[in-house]
């Protein structure tokens, strides 16, 4: 995050004066993603973590029923719950099923925090979209703010760890993972996700967010899974089972179920 900070930060003065307070508390909601899932990570696994955060497909057109008072209910918008619910089953069976004979995972003590982030991420969708609609030239200040905000956070979290606490996190010093050789891979791998993974792909989601709405954009969204198992499978040589080429069908068919109208489905809710 302070890579992905620094390498964003000439973006911050072209920061719109009203837009201000809105990527302040955008950028809040971002860090309150991360870092829920992070703590998420620490109780439950990463599949489990992984299919809770994919309630932002719920949360985005909940906040713009609510919120924006769009008409989101299943006869107005059929085919955003739709989408939704095949995201949700797709997510679930990708990630949460066990091929070798478990059945479905238990979901451990870290659910309210993964829920978390899935409210932390579909709040900041919702709020991008608002702010990009109104401005769309405010692309990269806006995700500079989220950036920082994220990093500032994170930053103090990290002292708290190292000194209030007397871990041994202080061996992951920035002087260490730089002078240390040991540390190289892991200081590559750091540069790649402040980087590439989250300025880059943040600014990405923020730009597409100004064309896409953000219940759509949490469905598009909610496909990492799928793109995770496909390059675990080309460079990694992992196997696909049942469970991912269901997984995976159903998540293609959320994302296609996304391009649908409401008139489409009048056979079956009746007309209004």
């Amino acid at each position: 995050m302070v890579l992905a900070s620094l390498a964003l930060s000439p973006f911050l003065p072209k920061l719109s004066p009203k837009l201000f307070s809105s990527a302040l508390v955008c950028g809040c909601f971002t860090a309150l993603g991360y870092i829920s899932q992070s703590l998420a990570l620490m109780d439950i696994s990463p599949a489990t973590v992984a299919f809770l955060g994919a309630a932002t497909v719920i949360v985005c057109p909940t906040l713009e029923s609510f919120v924006d008072n769009k008409p989101k209910g299943l006869r107005d918008a059929p085919q955003t719950w739709l989408a939704a619910m095949l995201c949700l089953l797709g997510v679930g069976i990708l990630e949460l099923y066990d091929p070798s004979g478990g059945g479905m995972l238990q979901i451990g003590f870290g659910d309210f925090l993964a829920i978390l982030q899935a409210i932390g991420f579909g709040t900041s969708f919702f709020l991008t979209e608002r702010m990009m609609r109104e401005q769309p030239d405010q692309a990269l200040p806006i995700t500079a703010v989220q950036v920082l905000v994220t990093a500032f956070i994170s930053l103090i979290w990290y002292f708290a760890d190292s000194f209030m606490f007397q871990t041994e996190s202080h061996s992951f010093f920035l002087s260490s993972m730089v002078f240390n050789p040991s540390l190289r891979l892991a200081t590559a791998a750091v540069a790649w996700t402040g980087l590439i993974t989250t300025a880059m792909n943040r600014f990405i989601e923020t730009t597409s967010l100004g064309k896409v709405a953000s219940a759509e954009a949490s469905v598009l969204l909610a496909t990492e899974p799928l793109w995770a198992a496909l390059f675990a499978s080309l460079w990694l040589s992992e196997s696909f089972g049942l469970n991912d080429y269901i997984g995976g069908a159903l998540i293609v068919m959320a994302c296609l179920a996304n391009t649908l109208k409401p008139t489409d489905f009048q056979s079956f809710l009746g007309k209004k």
